[in-house]
């Protein structure tokens, strides 16, 4: 009987402890106008992908739009995501911010 209690007891425990232990990244997606080539998007990706804290940068031309995954812990800023693009070349338009566990 103590054993089956203990046995709870740490189940219990571990499966508290799941969801404080998973890592959150913050995402952004924001549309980019002004695409009309492959070329436009690597220069978008390049110049996001430097941006410290970074985990990764998909642009998509067919979309129109850009998508931002910040490593664990990194705090997202938007106004330098929206000036990175600009001094691409681009315009940003429309985003939208979430944060997503793994």
């Amino acid at each position: 009987m103590k054993l089956r209690r203990m046995l709870t007891l740490l189940t219990s425990l571990f499966l508290l402890s799941g969801p404080a232990m998973a890592e959150s990244h913050q995402i952004l997606e924001i549309k980019v106008a002004g695409m009309t080539c492959p070329f436009c998007v690597y220069g978008v990706e390049k110049s996001i992908g430097k941006l410290e804290g970074v985990a990764s940068v998909e642009v998509s031309l067919e979309l129109k739009k850009a998508r931002v995954v910040m490593q664990p812990g990194e705090e997202l800023d938007e106004e330098r995501i929206r000036e990175l693009i600009r001094d691409a070349g681009f315009t940003p338009g429309e985003s939208t911010r979430r944060t997503e566990e793994s």
